[in-house]
């Protein structure tokens, strides 16, 4: 109908997309590097099909996933298992890193096990906060680290990694390898 987005909104608007669809790529890109690399597996098998391609990526973003926690608000009073009470308009903070090793969801939630059965991740959120980004990102990943080890086959830690110290994003400051 015409209408325009203001200033304050296209500034936010692109910051929400440079954040969204740059640095958790990044970090998630970092991230699946480090702990493929950690696991002593055969990245050739990780990534012989594009289902395993698949199934490599989706437990990369479960096992270290590159934003732990969101804030939202209660929108009516609620009462939890556990005796838990929510109050409308309280601020709770949902712990996505923490939900995604839940060991009453993952058989040994702890391990990276990118052959697993019971896989499935809440790292791009859920229900009407579920990343609108999240196919592109999925995308990017499984061709970036399917290229990546393919070209460097013996790539591995030149020494141990470093993750940054941020509130909000889980990634690392510092990732050297050699090949």
């Amino acid at each position: 109908d015409g209408q325009k987005l203001s200033e304050d909104e296209v500034i936010s608007t692109a910051i929400l997309l440079l954040n969204a669809g740059h640095e958790a790529t990044v970090h998630t890109t970092g991230n699946a590097v480090k702990t493929i690399l950690e696991s002593g597996l055969d990245p050739q098998a990780l990534f012989a099909t594009p289902a395993q391609t698949e199934a490599t990526v989706e437990e990369c973003l479960r096992y270290d996933a590159p934003l732990h926690m969101f804030t939202r608000f209660a929108l009516q009073d609620v009462e939890l298992d556990g005796g838990i009470s929510l109050k409308k308009g309280q601020v709770i903070g949902l712990l996505l890193g923490a939900a995604n090793r839940d060991p009453r969801r993952f058989a040994n939630a702890d391990t990276f096990d990118p052959f697993r059965a019971d896989g499935g991740n809440v790292s791009f959120g859920a229900g009407i906060h579920f990343c609108i980004g999240a196919p592109l990102a999925r995308i990017e990943l499984q061709v970036a680290l399917r290229t990546l080890f393919a070209r460097l086959p013996k790539l591995r830690l030149a020494e141990a990694p470093s993750y940054n110290n941020v509130f909000h994003f889980h990634g690392l400051g510092k990732l050297q390898v050699e090949w």
